[in-house]
C-alpha cells in the first residue's frame, strides 16, 4: 500500500502525524488481518488464513467458504485507516477469492480490488491473483489506476512444517502522469507447528525501495478456541499482540501494534465460515 498523505489541513493530531510520515522513510503494508498484524505482519506461510487472498493466494482455504471484515486505524487517527473484505469460494477447479481495499479519507485514498485462484498438486500449492489499485488525491491532483499481477506458491514440507512465498505486482504497473510504480515486493518465509497448541512463522518481505524487513510472530492457544499472540518486525520496527477466538462458524481476532516511533494502533477482523 502507498502511505502517503498529500494535505496537511486535517486537525493537529493527522498533521503532525502526516509531517512524521513525509520526513521519515514510508514502508509498505500488503498483508491484512488482525491475526496476521498481531504476529509480526506475517502471513506468506500460513495455511488457510482468512486474508490468503492479500498474504499469499496459494494458501487460501480449500475446505469451506469464507467472508471476513477487517479495520486498522493508524494511531487512532480516522483519517489514516484501513478497511478491507475478503472472500472465497470452494469449486470443482479450484479456489476462487476476491478481497476488497480502501486507506485514506476524501482528499487522499487508495482503494484496490483482487481477484484470485488457487489450486493444489499433492502438498504443492499454487495460485495467482489480478490486483487493481486506484489511487485518488484531492484537489486538482485528480486520480488514476493500474493493473497488477500477483504469484503464489507453498508447500507442505513434512506434518506441521510449510513453506511460503509470494511476488508482487510482478508487471512493475505503473499510474497516473508520472508513471509512478505500485509497490513491488518479494516475500519467503515457513511456518510451523511446534506444539498442538503454539504456532510459529518467519518470513523476509524485500520490497524494492526498501530494505529487507524480517518478521516473526508466535500464537498460542490458551484454552480450546481462544489464541493469544505476539510478533515483530525489522524495517520498520514494530511490536504486536493481540488476541483471537475461533468458534464453528464464525471467528474474531484483535491487535494492537506498537511503531517505532510513531505509536500504538489497534485492529480488528471478524470472519464467518459457511
Amino acid at each position: 500500500m502507498i502511505r502517503r498523505i498529500f494535505h496537511l489541513s486535517i486537525g493537529f493530531p493527522a498533521t503532525l502525524m502526516a509531517v512524521l510520515l513525509l520526513t521519515s522513510p514510508v514502508y509498505s503494508q500488503n498483508t491484512m488481518g488482525a491475526r496476521s498484524l498481531s504476529m509480526g505482519q506475517t502471513g506468506v506461510a500460513m495455511p488457510s488464513d482468512n486474508w490468503s487472498i492479500f498474504s499469499n493466494v496459494a494458501f487460501m482455504e480449500t475446505e469451506e467458504n469464507q467472508v471476513s471484515f477487517y479495520g486498522f486505524r493508524y494511531l487512532g487517527i480516522s483519517e489514516i485507516t484501513d478497511m478491507a473484505a475478503s472472500g472465497n469460494l470452494q469449486s470443482s477447479w479450484g479456489t476462487f477469492g476476491v478481497g476488497l481495499h480502501r486507506y485514506g479519507f476524501n482528499l487522499f485514498n487508495e482503494n484496490r480490488m483482487r481477484l484470485g485462484y488457487k489450486n493444489q498438486l499433492g502438498n504443492f500449492h499454487y495460485g495467482a491473483a489480478i490486483n487493481y489499485t486506484h489511487v485518488f488525491q484531492g484537489g486538482n491532483y485528480g486520480s488514476a489506476g493500474a493493473l497488477g499481477i500477483d504469484l503464489g506458491m507453498g508447500a507442505k514440507v513434512i506434518d506441521g512444517l510449510w513453506l511460503g512465498a509470494r511476488a508482487t505486482n510482478l508487471n512493475q504497473p505503473a499510474y497516473g502522469a508520472t508513471d509512478e510504480e505500485l509497490p513491488r515486493e518479494l516475500a519467503v518465509g515457513f511456518s510451523y507447528q511446534l506444539t498442538t497448541r503454539a504456532f510459529f512463522t518467519s518470513e523476509l518481505v524485500k520490497d524494492v525501495s526498501f530494505p529487507i524487513s524480517y518478521r516473526a510472530g508466535l500464537e498460542f492457544e490458551i484454552f480450546d478456541s481462544l489464541f493469544a499472540r505476539a510478533g515483530t518486525t525489522t524495517e520498520p520496527e514494530t511490536y504486536s499482540f493481540g488476541f483471537g477466538y475461533s468458534a464453528d462458524s464464525w471467528l474474531i481476532n484483535i491487535a494492537m501494534q506498537q511503531h517505532i516511533p510513531l505509536g500504538l494502533s489497534p485492529a480488528l477482523d471478524l470472519g464467518i465460515r459457511f
